[in-house]
């Protein structure tokens, strides 16, 4: 007997799942960015500080997602044998 080779079209629907993932998490690192530069030009001002956290917050928070994501898809086709574990 042969071993059949996986389908490869779940594999590259869950790549393009993580590459869509990840422009969204680009958008929002730019947003944040944009936040803390903002917040970064208006130090005369109270409160100017808040933009900041948020922005850093915001950051890392999307990475430690779109990390915790990618393990999760990475597990989940080794498990499936989409991918070889090796």
């Amino acid at each position: 007997m042969y071993r059949r080779e996986p389908f490869p079209v779940k594999k590259i629907c869950l790549w393009f799942m993580v590459f869509i993932l990840g422009l969204g998490v680009l958008f929002v690192i730019f947003v944040s960015i944009l936040s803390i530069k903002i917040g970064l030009n208006h130090l005369s001002q109270d409160g100017f500080i808040i933009p900041v956290l948020a922005g850093i917050f915001s950051i890392v928070v999307c990475l430690f997602l779109f990390i915790c994501f990618i393990r999760f898809i990475i597990s989940l086709l080794k498990e499936k044998d989409i991918i070889r574990s090796s």
